[in-house]
């Protein structure tokens, strides 16, 4: 007769290995993500490039054609949280496919620190940016002109909250972290169509691209998934920030932006 601890050994249940479930994101999306920020921090390369990456260390003054450029701390402290902002972007989903899952939630605590600085740092921006479009073309173009960088601020705190908020939920979590890289794109391209090809209004041009590619990735999630993407939010907040911007010159907004203004 065979011993005890054989026959409990033999009655044991057989270990389950769970599947994955509905929330959890394929290697191949991973891949995709991986490719598309890496992408962005191609196009963020050229984009500004002229006006400030190719005048490093050194960063003199230089004429920029409608007066001088004077580097300063705002400058370089809103590069460099942004551009940590993108890097961290990426970091991320190559740490999921590389299945080092606990390194991934250490990462992203980081982003409790870093996401108050990407917004301090467009305060300050948008902050020296209409203090000089004050000084050099008057209140009226500078309210004009928050139009433009301030919405940028707005849409980044929301996603970032609503990734925050779903962060229990891999597939959500992921929609909405991986949406704020989308706000590089329009400042990152104006400044590519103004410096290398003299558009002055690059934001007109840039503002329907990327329209279209938000929109075009939110057809393709909603098809994909068989219901309403989160990123039909992301495109909607892209074109509220083209209607604010259509809007800059009207009374609504001057007198919007006039109360906005308080706080520079």
């Amino acid at each position: 007769m065979p011993p005890q601890d054989v026959l409990e050994k033999k009655t044991e249940t057989p270990k389950v290995v769970p599947a994955l479930n509905k929330e959890s994101i394929s290697p191949t999306v991973l891949n995709r993500i991986i490719i598309s920020i890496i992408l962005l921090i191609i196009v963020i390369q050229i984009g500004f490039f002229k006006t400030y990456i190719q005048h490093f260390p050194r960063f003199e003054e230089y004429s920029a054609g409608h007066g001088n450029t004077r580097y300063n701390f705002t400058m370089h402290f809103h590069g460099v949280m942004m551009m940590g902002w993108v890097w961290m972007l990426l970091l991320q989903p190559i740490l999921i496919l590389k299945g080092k899952t606990r390194l991934h939630r250490r990462v992203g605590s980081l982003s409790y620190v870093l996401a108050p600085l990407v917004l301090f740092s467009l305060y300050l921006a948008n902050r020296d940016q209409f203090q000089n479009t004050a000084a050099h073309d008057g209140q009226t173009a500078a309210i004009a002109g928050l139009a433009l960088t301030l919405p940028e601020a707005v849409f980044f705190a929301i996603l970032y909250s609503l990734a925050i908020f779903y962060r229990n939920r891999p597939a959500l979590h992921m929609r909405f972290m991986c949406s704020t890289a989308f706000l590089f794109l329009n400042p990152a391209m104006g400044r590519m169509f103004r410096t290398y090809f003299d558009f002055r209004l690059g934001f007109a041009i840039s503002s329907p691209i990327v329209l279209s590619v938000v929109g075009l990735i939110t057809i393709v999630d909603s098809l994909r998934t068989k219901r309403l993407s989160p990123f039909t939010l992301v495109f909607g907040l892209m074109l509220l920030h083209k209607i604010i911007w259509e809007l800059r010159n009207t009374p609504f907004w001057q007198a919007t932006g006039s109360v906005i203004a308080r706080m520079f």
